[in-house]
């Protein structure tokens, strides 16, 4: 007597997550004449189509704080003009200084030294050139005997070539205090270079914080205002102007942290928006797919169904990887999104990393006796 048995043919492909992706192999496994593959190809852009050994794990994200930052530039505390002579020869100097405004004339044709009768600025070399298309730059002393302001030097530079306008070098200061420890720490930076100091109260209560590089002293004596004098490199007894981050916070800055911005969700950066399909070769029947399915650790997806592409099955859901997480804002439309879990602590377990596809079709029609 004859009669039929059913067989069943049954594919498994496996992933394995890493830092972020999904590394993939293809695993073939036939039980009938005709050689059949499964594998992940992508699903849009120059690669569609092609075979994928990584699948990235996207994050949506609403691009809020993700736009271009904006920085606080750190205003002037010394600014200056050097218009040409006059006919005797002499220069006049209009100072602006820790939020005082000054009139100064030149003591002699050449010397250098401009004063009035309450301030002085000294230029310590005479190398300017005034050269229309040169930036140029020149170190000064600033001098004002009633507020105690005795040779404060600055690197100055020209706003711009030939402005004959000159404002110190900004530094960007960031100074805090531990007055129980008695100690303090300096961030200090340029446009070209950054310090970082720590520093020591000289005197319990003095308010004055060195090392053997540095010198820091905090005072209010000027106007009122909290100031940095600073000795380091090139300033010396250089005084800045700071303000102190709040009440008791022993924190003082001159300039503010950067103010985040928002981006178009359209305009980010998605390296790790990589759509992807299921492919099965070998197979152009849609009807001999029963079953078929994705899974991860935390997550399945099993209603996939198949459209008739060149000589193989392809997909008709598009899919990506999320993480098992709370989202921002929610999967984009028109994807599949499975979740999986991406926690680092969970690593060292192979079994957590794991993304499985199983595709069945249906039994195969065997006689049998």
């Amino acid at each position: 007597m004859k009669g039929k048995r059913a067989m069943k043919s049954v594919f498994y492909v496996f992933g394995i997550i890493s830092f972020g992706v999904v590394s993939v192999s293809c695993t073939t496994i036939c039980s009938s004449p005709k050689k059949k593959t499964v594998e992940f190809v992508h699903a849009e852009g120059e690669e569609k189509g092609l075979s994928m050994d990584q699948l990235p794990v996207f994050t949506p994200q609403s691009g809020i704080g993700k736009g271009p930052p904006i920085y606080d530039c750190p205003s002037p505390d010394l600014s200056f003009n050097l218009p040409p002579t006059t006919a005797a020869g002499i220069r006049f100097s209009f100072v602006r200084y820790l939020g005082g405004s000054y009139a100064l004339a030149e003591t002699a044709p050449n010397s250098r030294t401009f004063t009035n009768s309450t301030a002085s600025l000294t230029l310590l070399s005479d190398t300017l050139t005034h050269d229309p298309d040169e930036q140029e730059g020149v170190c000064v002393s600033v001098a004002i005997p009633t507020l105690g302001i005795t040779n404060a030097v600055y690197p100055c530079f020209e706003t711009t070539a030939d402005s004959s306008l000159f404002e110190n070098e900004t530094y960007g200061l960031i100074f805090s205090k531990d007055t129980l420890a008695g100690t303090a720490h300096l961030n200090l930076a340029t446009q070209f270079f950054w310090r970082n100091a720590d520093l020591t109260e000289t005197v319990a209560g003095s308010d004055i914080f060195t090392n053997e590089n540095c010198s820091v002293r905090l005072t209010s004596t000027f106007w009122g205002r909290p100031s940095l004098v600073i000795t380091q490199g090139i300033l010396t007894n250089a005084i800045f102007s700071v303000w102190e981050t709040a009440p008791q916070s022993g924190i003082y800055r001159n300039y503010h942290e950067p103010i985040q911005t928002d981006l178009d969700p359209e305009y980010l950066a998605l390296s790790s928006f990589v759509p992807w399909q299921l492919k099965i070769g070998g197979i152009t029947d849609t009807s001999l797919v029963t079953q078929a399915s994705i899974t991860t650790l935390v997550d399945t997806f099993s209603q996939i169904t198949f459209s008739v592409v060149g000589d193989s099955l392809l997909s008709d859901q598009k899919f990506i990887l999320i993480p098992d997480e709370p989202l921002e804002i929610p999967p984009p439309q028109g994807y599949v999104a499975i979740r999986t879990d991406t926690l680092q602590s969970r690593w060292w377990d192979e079994n957590q990393k794991n993304i499985s596809v199983q595709v069945t079709f249906k039994p195969l029609e065997k006689k049998g006796k």
